[in-house]
């Protein structure tokens, strides 16, 4: 059996447009991919020596909340019965949930105080955020040490707004890339590809705990651009 305890803690969060545009296909592609997800990552949990995964949810519309009201559930534990969808988008609510549970764990956070690999963070939406609040609430979560070291993806869903792009890419920063999938059908295998191959590179070999997360980073997107564009050539 494995040592739980000498194990690492890798979170995965994803920030989930649920205003009323993603109704339908969308969210049921996010669906099923937290879904494969989950079954996935227990699987690889249980064959891994480095780290453990924990799973948080952030969908926002009107406002943002913790699925389930819960932060930081491990994989193995995490109950997922769907996301319901309406309202506008407001991602402020968002941004303010994520800079409540990127501080240390010492202030209230879920980051570890020492050491740690750094969270791999997806932000899903199809449309251009309601109101400027959100440009202020990512400036002050930017400043969070645990956020800068973040691997960051944003997907922009069926839709072709460089205004939304630009706000992905602010998002992102340096730290991450942005991906358009025009299809809805797509998004399921995007975001798997994203998450899975983010948790394989981050949960193998020494650098997990005690190296760069920038190079680390680096290596990430670059084993995910190589896997998405597997994906794309056999037909997703």
């Amino acid at each position: 059996m494995v040592d739980r305890i000498a194990k690492e803690k890798l979170n995965i969060i994803l920030l989930i447009d649920a205003s009323r545009s993603m109704s339908g296909r969308r969210i049921s592609q996010v669906d099923r991919a937290i879904a494969d997800i989950q079954a996935y990552l227990k699987d690889f949990q249980n064959e891994n020596t480095n780290v453990d995964f924990f799973l948080t949810l952030v969908p926002f519309s009107n406002d943002a909340s913790f699925y389930n009201d819960k932060v930081s559930v491990p994989i193995d534990e995490f109950a997922y019965k769907g996301i319901k969808c309406g309202g506008y988008s407001n991602l402020h609510c968002a941004y303010e949930k994520l800079g409540e549970i990127m501080k240390k764990e010492s202030k209230g956070g879920i980051m570890p105080d020492f050491g740690g690999p750094a969270p791999i963070i997806l932000l899903l939406t199809d449309g251009h955020p309601t109101g400027q609040t959100y440009k202020k609430r990512l400036e002050e979560i930017s400043e969070i040490p645990w956020f800068k070291a973040a691997l960051r993806y944003g997907i922009a869903i069926e839709l072709d707004d460089k205004r939304t792009v630009k706000v992905l890419s602010d998002f992102v920063g340096s730290n991450g890339d942005v991906i358009s999938c025009y299809d809805a059908g797509m998004l399921k295998d995007i975001i798997k590809v994203i998450v899975l191959t983010a948790s394989k590179v981050k949960s193998s070999g020494s650098n997990v705990a005690s190296g760069p997360h920038v190079s680390q980073n680096l290596f990430a997107r670059q084993m995910i651009a190589e896997a998405l564009s597997d994906v794309e050539s056999s037909g997703w």
